[in-house]
């Protein structure tokens, strides 16, 4: 007989790594969505990478960009570059797991960092609607019709 009480997916808060255990503490949160310099990707200090990788744009484009400004507006956009450079943390001083759970979860939280007032709202309107699921369940449970019900089909099961 299988097991229905059995949600493996619900159990990962209880590990001693996971967010829920070292929620409160210092250190970095789930979201791994930072501005730094992408020096896996990056030919020469990784912060065209690093921007085309927090904004989500395509860094070929980026570079194409950065290599325009610099011919057209030399040479403050060599100047920005630098300053960046200095300024941004590399990514070599990010956690061993930096990869997001699923799409969901990095869409989540690379809005998050863009734009927290849309974050915010959409988070209001899904716990709004979870609210008032959990409000029709109790309903459900505590009418006089659900013991009846439960009450017939456990007859029908012959329990």
């Amino acid at each position: 007989m299988p097991d229905y009480h059995h949600h493996h997916h619900h159990h990962h808060w209880r590990e001693k790594d996971s967010y829920a255990y070292r929620a409160g503490q210092p250190g970095p949160g789930p979201n791994f969505h930072r501005l730094r310099r992408n020096t896996r990707r990056g030919k020469i200090a990784g912060v065209c990478a690093g921007f085309a990788e927090y904004f989500g744009w395509n860094l070929k484009w980026v570079r194409v960009l950065m290599i325009l400004a610099t011919i057209f507006f030399f040479p403050m956009p060599a100047i920005i570059y630098l300053i960046a450079a200095v300024f941004m943390k590399p990514d070599t001083d990010l956690p061993p797991q930096t990869e997001f759970r699923d799409p969901e979860t990095e869409r989540f939280w690379r809005t998050f960092s863009t734009r927290p007032k849309a974050t915010f709202s959409e988070l209001k309107h899904r716990f709004r609607a979870l609210d008032m699921r959990i409000a029709d369940l109790e309903h459900a449970v505590t009418s006089s019709e659900y013991g009846l019900r439960k009450a017939f089909h456990d007859l029908e099961r012959g329990a």
